[in-house]
């Protein structure tokens, strides 16, 4: 297991990013791998691969994220093609990251697939009713919250992938965030 990387993951709307906020503002490196997906997909590289299996992701040459969101969260094996395309693009990114990083570096990771295997894993929980209320807070439809929960894994997996961080309570959740990374540390 790699000591300069932790994962941080958990379903959608569970505080991923505001974990990240918080570790960043502590001083410590953080990379967001829904960021480095999203400018492999926005390369030119891409457009071939979208063209072929996306088409309609695709609008005057330019490609629409928003188009492959409702494509890949209705349709699981649509969702498939796409991570099998970018897991291996995005695993090579990270560990150039990695290695320039001579501290740790925490991962956001949305769809953590097999990284939970590699590396320190910490999994960002709230139930799910919890987790919808914060979605259409931020202005997301209620059927684009069921579809991709429904694309996750079940609970069960998520609880089972790594070191538990329940967020309820936003000061609670940086005291506990804090107390993870000295207990890392400190190891």
């Amino acid at each position: 297991m790699d000591k300069k990387a932790i994962v941080i993951t958990g379903p959608i709307g569970s505080g991923k990013s505001k974990v990240l906020s918080i570790i960043n503002r502590l001083g410590y490196s953080t990379v967001d791998l829904d960021v480095v997906s999203g400018d492999i997909l926005l390369s030119e590289k891409s457009k071939e691969f979208l063209s072929k299996n996306f088409p309609s992701a695709l609008i005057n040459g330019h490609v629409s994220r928003e188009n492959i969101a409702e494509i890949v969260f209705s349709d699981k094996s649509k969702l498939e093609i796409l991570e099998n395309y970018l897991h291996p693009k995005v695993l090579i990114k990270l560990n150039e990251i990695i290695k320039k990083n001579d501290d740790i570096t925490f991962v956001e990771v949305s769809a953590p697939k097999n990284l939970h295997k590699d590396f320190q894993t910490v999994v960002i929980w709230a139930s799910e009713d919890e987790r919808v209320k914060r979605l259409i807070d931020r202005g997301m439809e209620i059927n684009d919250i069921r579809n991709r929960i429904k694309s996750q894994p079940t609970d069960e997996w998520w609880q089972s992938i790594g070191t538990l961080i329940i967020n309820n309570d936003l000061d609670q959740l940086e005291i506990d965030i804090k107390n993870y990374i000295n207990g890392f540390i400190n190891e």
